[in-house]
């Protein structure tokens, strides 16, 4: 075989094996990056949302279930209120709202935030759920044309209705002096240790004016709220003074 041929030979297998090497890095690159991918949602790599692992209150289902509202009715019930809230959850338990579900630790954690209370929010949820004790919150779901006040009252009123004791509609309105009653210091006060939440942004809110249907919920921590309502001798209701900060209960 001449050497030119020879040559050319040399040359063309060379290049094959260039080529060759080539292709086998490429095919390798597209290997290792497929390992190194997420894995797709759907599959068994991907956790589960911590939400799902709660209990959940369902609100849209309240009417049709049942079962969940015979609970609802419970713990209404256990309370002696039947119409200040539209339902009551557990800290442990998750809030689902048309389309948004929040659990309730989350709500939890706004509020203590905004007291100054200091919130690990890099634990994980069931972690955080058992560094407290099981609280219970009453939720009042905001309706258009609702004010604060108003929603206060209601809720004040249901508790004495449940306690025999009839409020006035204008009970809480100012004396013939100007002085405000004692329900009304009642209401004020409540202002300050009663939250309002904005299910759809995920924060606390202070103006009810822009009313959106199942967006803003009242929030009354249970313990704390009837801690102060038991305290009160409806007889005396009108001794109660309100500073603009403590509210200043007769004693027996």
């Amino acid at each position: 075989m001449p050497r030119k041929s020879t040559g050319k030979l040399i040359f063309f297998l060379k290049l094959f094996l260039i080529f060759a090497i080539i292709i086998i890095l490429i095919i390798a690159g597209f290997w290792i990056m497929s390992k190194d991918k997420p894995a797709l949602i759907g599959t068994t790599d991907v956790k589960p949302d911590p939400v799902i692992k709660q209990p959940l209150i369902d609100y849209n289902k309240i009417k049709n279930d049942t079962s969940l509202k015979e609970l609802m009715e419970q713990r209404k019930t256990d309370y002696g209120i039947a119409n200040g809230v539209d339902i009551i959850v557990k800290s442990d338990e998750a809030l689902k709202i048309g389309d948004s579900t929040v659990p309730m630790q989350r709500i939890i954690e706004k509020i203590r935030l905004k007291s100054g209370e200091i919130v690990e929010s890099d634990i994980g949820l069931e972690k955080q759920v058992s560094q407290y004790k099981i609280e219970t919150f009453g939720i009042y779901i905001v309706k258009k044309g609702d004010s604060i006040w108003n929603i206060h009252f209601q809720f004040l009123k249901d508790y004495f209705d449940h306690k025999g004791i009839s409020l006035a509609p204008t009970s809480d309105e100012p004396n013939q002096s100007g002085y405000s009653s004692g329900v009304g210091k009642i209401l004020k006060f409540s202002e300050n240790i009663v939250s309002i939440y904005n299910i759809k942004e995920n924060s606390l809110d202070v103006n009810l004016s822009e009313i959106h249907p199942l967006n803003k919920l009242v929030v009354y921590n249970m313990t704390q709220i009837f801690g102060l309502i038991d305290s009160i001798d409806y007889n005396k209701v009108n001794s109660i003074q309100f500073d603009g900060e403590t509210l200043w209960v007769p004693s027996e």
